[in-house]
């Protein structure tokens, strides 16, 4: 019976470095991939977050700031102090004039006309200036707007020495011989976008 015998010729030499080589191979890989898993979670979290400030994200302005005048409205003059009447403002005139006071027919709800007289004791101041020679330039301004209105009544001026604060010059429609009818055209005037005040002579 022949005997099997063991020829060193058929070994591979290069088994046991290849499987070296394999083991190698396999720790680098892991050894990588654990790095790529720390390099993930440890940089999520150096990532910086924005917070939202503490407090309401829209805050409603005070009830002072929605009534408060603004800068244009701080410089107009005003003739309170002393007792007299506050200047008359121009504003500006809307597109149509009409339609303020219109129903839906058209009709401007107004009172009776106003009745001018030759020389009554009230007037309708309509503006203050500050200067003399803008005062005729105004009143055909004013009387070019409303020109039925303006035709029977008398420009009046009043000259009014305010001391620190200068000289104004009243712009007055007149004459009326009561409160009433002064107070009928100034509503007509308010009607224009203008302001007007009835002031006893």
């Amino acid at each position: 019976m022949a005997r099997y015998q063991h020829n060193p010729a058929y070994d591979d030499p290069g088994q046991p470095a290849h499987r070296i080589f394999m083991y190698v191979l396999m720790l680098v890989i892991a050894a990588a991939f654990a790095g790529f898993i720390w390099n993930w979670y440890s940089g999520a979290s150096q990532v910086p977050v924005i917070r939202a400030p503490a407090g309401a994200y829209k805050v409603a302005p005070s009830p002072d700031a929605l009534t408060a005048p603004d800068e244009a409205e701080s410089n107009i003059p005003n003739e309170s102090p002393g007792g007299s009447p506050p200047l008359a403002t121009p504003r500006p005139a809307p597109e149509a004039p009409a339609a303020a006071g219109a129903q839906a027919g058209g009709v401007p709800q107004l009172g009776a006309a106003p009745h001018f007289v030759s020389d009554g004791p009230y007037v309708a101041q309509v503006a203050a200036l500050q200067s003399e020679a803008s005062v005729n330039p105004a009143w055909a301004r004013f009387s070019s707007r409303a020109p039925q209105l303006f035709a029977p009544a008398r420009l009046d001026v009043e000259r009014a020495d305010l001391g620190a604060r200068g000289i104004y010059y009243r712009v007055r429609a007149g004459y009326f011989a009561d409160r009433a009818n002064a107070t009928r055209f100034c509503d007509r005037i308010r009607q224009m976008g203008q302001d007007c005040i009835v002031v006893a002579r």
